[in-house]
């Protein structure tokens, strides 16, 4: 018999325990993630034969199922059992689909659905002719205005909000469309996601966050990053001095997707990813 039970704060500790032993790279496996998104994607806890997974639901409104431990610590029996001919695991990483074999199971990925990861030191330093465009803006705007960073805390959340506002007056969609509520329910529950971010300010006016988390002990990913267009080239100086501030720690960064947006994918791309990262569908045969 199945027990489902829809995600609050409260499964933080579960949650991110569960994503922290499974020590992937994949952003879709982070509990803010997954709690900003619970409504959007109809994320649940799914226990099964005393096994729990997260029943989800993706843009073309089909049904999948988010795995909380290797495939080789469960039941074929039961991963069979989960899965119908609508269904799919997702997303699944290169290194598990050993465990599916492939009489049984369908493999399949959609390239938007796949990470960009870049190597920390490359946005650091924005060295080399793939950061030319990037480098040029980085110092225009240094020549024009000088930013004062601060570590996002309890205090600047309110800057926070009236940089978020000020994005989405900019935007030429309408709050539904963006991610305008989810960004704001991550300022609003900030220590509880355990999030972190910097905030940004040009003549002691809030011009521009990112926020985002550490993925695994190697990779940190960014959720966020919103400022007003009125500053031009801060963009490449946020993702610059993020990269400086973690790549003490954090050799990886993972900028999520490009949700199929063509605009976005051209950005990202223009990052010069080190990899893209394909999460994988895995269904019946």
């Amino acid at each position: 018999m199945d027990y489902i039970e829809k995600i609050e704060l409260n499964h933080h500790p579960f949650l991110a325990g569960r994503f922290a032993s499974m020590n992937l790279d994949i952003s879709d496996y982070t509990f803010a993630n997954v709690y900003l998104f619970r409504n959007v994607s109809r994320y649940q806890i799914l226990t099964r034969d005393c096994a729990s997974f997260i029943s989800a639901c993706n843009r073309q409104g089909q049904n999948y199922i988010m795995p909380l431990a290797s495939p080789e610590n469960c039941s074929p029996d039961t991963l069979r059992d989960l899965l119908n001919r609508d269904n799919f695991f997702f997303p699944i990483p290169e290194k598990w689909l050993p465990f599916f074999p492939e009489k049984e199971f369908r493999i399949s990925f959609d390239e938007s659905e796949s990470d960009y990861i870049y190597l920390s030191r490359n946005l650091a330093t924005f060295a080399g002719k793939t950061y030319t465009r990037h480098r040029n803006h980085l110092n225009q705007f240094r020549n024009v205005y000088q930013p004062v960073a601060q570590i996002l805390g309890r205090e600047h959340l309110s800057d926070a909000m009236s940089v978020l506002q000020s994005w989405q007056a900019e935007s030429i969609a309408l709050p539904a469309k963006t991610d305008f509520a989810i960004c704001a329910e991550a300022l609003e529950n900030f220590s509880a996601l355990a999030l972190w971010g910097t905030i940004y300010y040009i003549a002691e006016k809030p011009a521009g966050m990112i926020i985002g988390e550490p993925l695994n002990r190697s990779m940190f990913c960014l959720h966020f990053a919103k400022a007003s267009r009125q500053y031009h080239g801060i963009y490449e100086f946020m993702f610059n001095d993020t990269a400086k501030k973690l790549q003490a720690r954090y050799p990886y960064l993972n900028l999520e997707e490009d949700m199929g947006n063509k605009n976005l994918r051209k950005t990202k791309s223009s990052y010069g990813p080190e990899r893209i990262l394909k999460k994988y569908r895995v269904g019946l045969a």
